[in-house]
């Protein structure tokens, strides 16, 4: 007997009981503040007249973090951003807003969420999603596979997924929804091809919703100047949530987790990783560099297909940091570092010997001790050498493309250090060098134009540290590796352990304590003796 087989679809916002109500409005039996507009009411088709009633019933029902800022209803900003907790009623909130700006001017519409799973059975039939709070009157067709929604008046809101940019390549909207944002897996693609495609209407704008994440783009999107910016506790949504939610939500409050997740804060990643931000020491703007004693140029080489990504067709950089080691600090002068440059860039083979021929020859910090050198004469006139230490070291990785630099340099009579990490991971070799931040032993340069702030070039890589978790928590960690293989170079062959100062005081103290109680043990008698 043949098998076969049958391809069933659920829809899985039918299995959520939703509750009954009626959006159609008596125009004969009209009550309170509508009687006085009657007559206009009655030329409204009734698709309109639920509309209306829709607007009325959310307005009177939503808490006001979950209705648009003044800002945003008055165009005067562009973005609304919803950051909350667990639970807040954010996705509800989401709904409505879509919903209602589709009902109100014809055109084109977007929800985006995590993924495709996420748009149809969260979005649009789950239970906050668009099926739930639209009036079914006003729907005339939909596809949920796509998924789709047709209102009567001829909008379309489709769904899209953040994993997948390219399909936002070429679609336009009069607005936007975007849904945990956070957990889109290319944020930044996702949201430019979507933001270029955003100019249907008369003012385009986007709604933003989710739990947040300590990412660099949700943190400089609660930054932006066109942001709305609004934070909610899933506290505020208690009466609609189950007591033995909250039993189970208790344990994480006064944690990390209870930060983000409950009372959706977003959290500085750079304050809590094996390094952090406030440990990196700024060297004031207006003073001049130290004499360093040492100094090395640092790469992590990328060249080859080996490091191609066929998603994004395109190479890993090669990253490049320029470390020196310098003495800070009287009367007891400490061995320390400073960041001296930093540049990523995507360089053939040919490019790249030619960049790190370039990179050797620089010079760094106060001018040297001894005479002052001279170039020779160049018409009859004598120019000075520049000034500043030289690069003493060219550290490289030792990985396929790194050793194929170090070989075609050899061959030029450049040699350079090979780095091999071994058996430690990219996690572990940050932890073994962070007690150079940790004593404070690093240093990076003021900006010349933003006061209290490092130089610009020097951001990505004070990020890079600050943020690395783990696999996957950096889209690129390049400059990551060139700062542990330094610190590590220099940890091993320059600074040596390092350990907490001696406090001597403490010292004496502890051993007047400890004599006394050897002497109360000799002066003690046994009364049993005798």
């Amino acid at each position: 007997m043949p098998v076969t087989s049958q391809i069933i679809s659920i829809n899985f916002g039918a299995l959520h009981r939703r509750a009954a109500f009626d959006y159609s409005i008596d125009i004969e039996n009209l009550s309170g503040p509508l009687k006085e507009f009657k007559s206009e009411l009655a030329t409204f088709t009734p698709q309109e007249l639920q509309f209306l009633r829709w607007r009325m019933v959310w307005k009177g029902t939503a808490r006001k973090k979950q209705l648009p800022p003044k800002e945003f209803e008055d165009l005067a900003k562009d973005i609304w951003l919803i950051i909350s907790g667990r639970g807040f009623g954010k996705t509800l909130a989401l709904s409505n807003w879509i919903g209602v700006k589709a009902a109100e001017y014809p055109s084109m519409y977007a929800i985006i969420a995590p993924t495709k799973d996420d748009v149809r059975y969260t979005n649009f039939e789950g239970p906050t999603g668009l099926y739930a709070v639209l009036p079914p009157q006003l729907i005339v067709d939909k596809n949920l596979a796509l998924p789709s929604i047709t209102l009567w008046q001829g909008s379309i809101i489709r769904g899209f997924a953040g994993d997948t940019p390219e399909r936002l390549r070429g679609p336009q909207h009069a607005a936007v929804g975007c849904d945990e944002i956070a957990s889109w897996q290319y944020p930044e693609d996702s949201w430019a091809n979507m933001m270029f495609g955003l100019r249907l209407g008369p003012h385009p704008q986007v709604a933003v919703v989710g739990t947040p994440k300590p990412s660099a783009f949700i943190r400089d999107m609660a930054k932006r100047k066109d942001v709305v910016y609004v934070r909610g506790s899933t506290y505020e949504n208690r009466e609609n949530l189950t007591e033995s939610y909250f039993a189970n939500v208790a344990k994480y409050e006064g944690t990390k987790i209870g930060r983000q997740e409950i009372h959706g804060e977003i959290l500085d990643p750079e304050e809590s990783g094996f390094v952090k931000r406030s440990q990196w020491q700024m060297w004031p703007r207006d003073r001049p560099l130290p004499r360093f004693q040492y100094i090395v140029v640092s790469l992590d080489t990328a060249f080859t297909e080996a490091t191609h990504d066929r998603k994004k067709q395109e190479n890993d950089p090669t990253a490049c940091t320029v470390w020196g080691l310098f003495s800070h600090g009287s009367p007891t002068a400490q061995k320390c570092i400073m960041l001296l440059d930093a540049w990523e860039d995507y360089l053939g083979f040919p490019q790249l010997i030619k960049r790190v021929k370039q990179e050797r020859r620089r010079r760094f910090g106060a001018i040297v001790e001894g005479p002052v050198l001279l170039r020779p004469k160049i018409n009859n006139v004598k120019t000075p050498e520049p000034q500043g230490k030289k690069v003493d070291l060219l550290l490289i990785e030792e990985k396929s493309s790194g050793t194929s630099l170090i070989q075609q340099l050899a061959v030029e009579d450049i040699l350079a250090q090979p780095y091999n990490p071994g058996s430690l991971d990219k996690l572990s070799r940050l932890h073994v060098v962070s007690l150079l931040w940790a004593h404070r032993r690093v240093w990076a340069v003021e900006s010349d134009s933003m006061p209290g702030q490092f130089r610009m070039w020097a951001e990505p890589v004070i990020t890079q540290v600050c943020t690395y978790t783990g696999e996957g928590s950096l889209k690129h960690d390049d400059l990551l590796d060139t700062t542990t293989q330094a610190a590590r170079y220099f940890l091993d062959h320059h600074i040596g352990s390092l350990t907490i100062p001696r406090d001597e005081e403490e010292e004496r103290r502890k051993a007047a304590v400890e004599a006394r109680r050897k002497l109360e043990q000799k002066r003690r008698v046994n009364p049993y003796d005798g």
